[in-house]
This record gives C-alpha cells, sequence and structure tokens, in this order.
C-alpha cells in the first residue's frame, strides 16, 4: 500500500457516506410516517408511498458510482417484503424456504450476465463474485473456452492438493485408467 493514511482516510469517508444514506433513508421514513400519524387521526396509504419517494432521494448522498451497488443492497430487501406482503394477503400460498428458492433465481440471474454479459457488471461486482466463486467462470476466456465442463476442469486442476507427509511415494498408484474400456460411459 503505497499511500496507508489516504487509503484508511477514503476507507472511512466512504463508510460514513454509506451509514448517512441508510440513515437517512430510514430516518426520513420513520419520520414522516410518525409525524402523519401524530397530526392526522386516519391512515392513508398515499402517505407511505410519499415517504418512501421522499427517503429514496437519500441516495444522492452517495457517489454516483456507488447507487448501482446500493441498489444491489435494497432490491432484495424490497423483493422480501413484497413477498411477505403476499403472502400475508393471501395473494401468494407461504411455500416453506421460499426465500432459498428467490436467493437461487436471483444468483442464477447474475451469473447469467458474469458468464454472457460481464461488462454490464460493475468491476467491483465482478471481483466480489470472482473472490468468493474462484472460478474461470467469473474471468470468462475467449467464446471458443465457454463450454461450461471446461472450466470446470480447469477449475479443479486448480486446487492444490496437499501434500501429506506420512505419505510414502511407492504407496501413490501410478495406474492408469482408461474410461472407455467402462461400460455405460
Amino acid at each position: 500500500m503505497d499511500a496507508p493514511f489516504r487509503t484508511s482516510w477514503l476507507a472511512v469517508t466512504g463508510a460514513v457516506r454509506s451509514t448517512a444514506f441508510l440513515s437517512c433513508f430510514v430516518g426520513i421514513f420513520q419520520g414522516a410516517i410518525c409525524l402523519h400519524r401524530k397530526v392526522a387521526s386516519q391512515d392513508h396509504k398515499l402517505v407511505y408511498w410519499f415517504a418512501g419517494g421522499f427517503a429514496a432521494l437519500s441516495v444522492l448522498l452517495e457517489k454516483k458510482g456507488r447507487r448501482g451497488e446500493l441498489g444491489l443492497y435494497v432490491l432484495p430487501r424490497a423483493g422480501e417484503s413484497l413477498w411477505y406482503i403476499l403472502v400475508n394477503r393471501r395473494v401468494l400460498p407461504d411455500i416453506k424456504n421460499a426465500e432459498v428458492a428467490l436467493f437461487c433465481a436471483c444468483m442464477g440471474g447474475m451469473m447469467y450476465y458474469l458468464e454472457h454479459e460481464p461488462d454490464t457488471m460493475s468491476p467491483f461486482l465482478r471481483s466480489l463474485i470472482r473472490r468468493f466463486l474462484a472460478s474461470r467462470i467469473s474471468n470468462p476466456g475467449p467464446p471458443s473456452n465457454r463450454n461450461p465442463s471446461y472450466n470446470h476442469l480447469q477449475t479443479l486442476d486448480a486446487i492444490k492438493k496437499p501434500n501429506l507427509p506420512n505419505q510414502e511415494p511407492e504407496s501413490q498408484s501410478s495406474e492408469n485408467y482408461d474410461l472407455e474400456s467402462v461400460p455405460g460411459l
């Protein structure tokens, strides 16, 4: 790290900015709803829409480059809230572990875009997925190498097996297997 003080300062200011966004978002929404309930005698649905729209303006506190990433943070929460609202109103059935299926669908969409349209994702998100999944899929090569089984084999070859100290060289099998001679393969 060339400039640790500058890097630390940027990290602290980024954290303060993100905290200010989340605090303002929640504070504005809760404040508008509480103020309306103190002043008015009846609750109106339209107030919630206005409070949400007004609270959404707090995203302007963030840098333009981070707004898309914040959208990725907020969108699943909104989807989960919508799911619970629809289940409570009996519009959708209460399915056990439905949030897992929703997560799988969202992750599948992200992996599709990572594989077929990587330029649509921010470099931060690409590096984050690459760090956690660590496969060739997150760093696609030329179109000829986009065979999923080839990518999987490349990932398996990249894993280094530990060398156990108590293994002797004679105990390792040097037999070669011919998979084409096995019936059914």
